[in-house]
């Protein structure tokens, strides 16, 4: 009855031995493959992580051009409201004529007597300046002042962000 308790033992032994041996392989193989896994997803992760951060610097980057764009239009552009401004004044004489600028931005050129669209009317032109009558008061025209020529981020006008100047950040 010994051997055979001894044989038995021998046997479960060797079965969880088997057991043993032939499941480790599957299991560090599952583990193996669960690793592979979790490593291929954090690639995945990672590279979304750093698209997602590529992308809101393009972002970024489009606002500050954008800022920096309508701030140099804004200075471009010239500053018509209202009255006509004298862009220019011209002739000999008794015989002046004047450039305007309306406010719809177009140019047109007036002499003594002349009315423009509104009732304005042009009373006398002089070398240095434009008197014209609106609604029955008389007032001199003023003189166009020409946009800056060029952007200078270093030396932006009022209520620019630094961002928009380009500063150091």
């Amino acid at each position: 009855m010994q051997n055979k308790t001894v044989i038995a033992r021998r046997t479960a032994t060797a079965m969880l031995a088997v057991a043993a041996w032939t499941a480790s392989p599957a299991h560090a193989e599952s583990t193996s493959e669960s690793l592979t896994r979790i490593e291929a997803e954090t690639m995945v992760l990672k590279a979304r992580e750093k698209q997602l951060e590529v992308q809101a610097s393009i972002v970024t980057k489009q606002n500050e051009i954008a800022a920096r764009q309508s701030v140099t239009a804004a200075l471009n552009q010239p500053e018509v409201v209202g009255d006509p401004v004298v862009r220019a004044i011209e002739g000999i004489g008794s015989r002046m004529y004047a450039t305007l600028q309306l406010s719809d931005g177009s140019l047109v050129d007036v002499q003594q007597g002349d009315t423009l669209p509104g009732g304005m009317k042009i009373v006398a032109v002089h070398p240095r300046e434009v008197l014209a009558s609106s609604k029955g008061r008389q007032f001199r025209l003023g003189t166009y002042a020409p946009a800056l020529t060029g952007f200078n981020p270093n030396f932006p006008g009022p209520g620019v962000s630094p961002v928009a100047r380009g500063a150091a950040r």
